[in-house]
């Protein structure tokens, strides 16, 4: 997979240390600055075994597996003994729960260099414990403390956990996410939504602070960047339901004033319900919302993209609201076959008795 590096807003001075500039942005909480910084390193010496590890520490706090283990391996074929480069390799492998990659690893370079004491302590925990990874134990420690008080109603105290655990570790996404949680909850939404938008950053497909993220964003007003936001959530999490309603409020809303039916033929409705059913068919139930949406409000009386609209609802577990989707479309045409085939299909699963 080939790597994207930040930007093109750097200095091009030759005596510039790009890797002391990354790890000072990475000991910021900066890391796609931190991954710029290293990616500048690499344009200038392609063959820096150094940049691609920290580069692979980046990724590992992002959540972005394959990145980094596709880093580690580049290192490791630039400098296949690099102390670093096993250290970090011995982390992630432990973390992946394969300790038998790590043990291996940390013999190999042991038999070379038998005085390093601290991989041999690795060497020697691998028995004892399976390993944190990167990321500090102290701040996972205090994050969790936080949310336990956090479930007690002790929100200054849980504060002061997620801010000690960020202190720990700028690379914890849940401590940022964890804080915007409780500034939302105090009215703080700027604050909260910089905290998200933080987490975010550092894993970006993490489905609590995509959720939060997206809810931030909508009650600021930025109706756009939150349908973004829900979007990806709602590819990687298409059943649920809860969040489903609250983007479909949110595209009612910008699309309201943004996209007029008026004028436009029952034709036309039947093309967007038709390219909703193949939508639906294809598995992209964002796409397939949306079409449905514009063909009901060209012809809001239309049993069937009814009917599609019930489909949706359907695949995404509401159940109860595709029945009664279909109910209204029975009334406005009792003979529409399709919608009394699911109706009745919904009701025999569900036991329902027809009257």
């Amino acid at each position: 997979m080939e790597m994207a590096f930040l930007g093109t807003d750097f200095d091009r001075q030759p005596d510039q240390n790009w890797i002391e500039r990354g790890d000072a942005a990475l000991r910021d909480g900066n890391p796609v600055e931190a991954a710029g910084w290293y990616g500048r390193a690499l344009e200038a010496d392609p063959f820096n075994a150094g940049a691609y590890t920290r580069l692979s520490t980046v990724y590992w706090a992002q959540g972005k597996t394959e990145d980094c283990l596709n880093a580690l391996l580049k290192a490791l074929e630039l400098e296949p003994g690099d102390r670093d480069t096993i250290l970090e390799c011995g982390r992630v492998f432990a973390a992946l729960g394969k300790e038998d990659f790590a043990k291996e690893m940390f013999e190999a370079y042991l038999d070379k260099n038998p005085q390093d004491g601290e991989i041999r302590s690795r060497l020697e925990a691998l028995g004892r414990a399976p390993e944190q990874g990167p990321l500090s134990e102290a701040a996972e420690f205090f994050n969790r403390q936080g949310e336990m008080q956090f479930g007690r109603g002790n929100i200054a105290h849980a504060t002061a956990c997620f801010e000690m655990a960020i202190e720990e570790n700028p690379l914890l996404g849940e401590a940022y996410n964890n804080l915007g949680v409780i500034e939302m909850g105090s009215g703080k939404i700027r604050e909260a939504l910089k905290n998200f938008l933080k987490a975010l950053e550092l894993k970006p497909e993490d489905g609590e602070i995509l959720a939060n993220s997206g809810r931030g964003l909508a009650l600021l007003g930025q109706i756009d960047a939150a349908i973004d936001v829900y979007r990806k959530y709602l590819r990687l999490f298409p059943k649920d339901s809860s969040v489903w309603e609250e983007f479909e409020a949110l595209l009612r809303q910008s699309a309201a004033p943004a996209w007029k039916p008026e004028g436009l033929s029952s034709g036309v409705a039947d093309i967007y319900r038709h390219t909703a059913e193949q939508l639906l068919e294809a598995g992209d139930l964002n796409g397939a919302f949306e079409a449905a949406q514009k063909s009901l409000k060209i012809e809001p009386q239309s049993p069937g993209c009814l009917h599609v609209l019930a489909s949706l609802h359907c695949a995404i577990g509401q159940r109860a609201d595709a029945r009664r989707v279909l109910e209204v479309a029975l009334t406005i045409d009792p003979t529409h076959a399709r919608c009394k085939e699911m109706l009745q299909a919904l009701e025999n699963e569900d036991g329902v008795v027809a009257g």
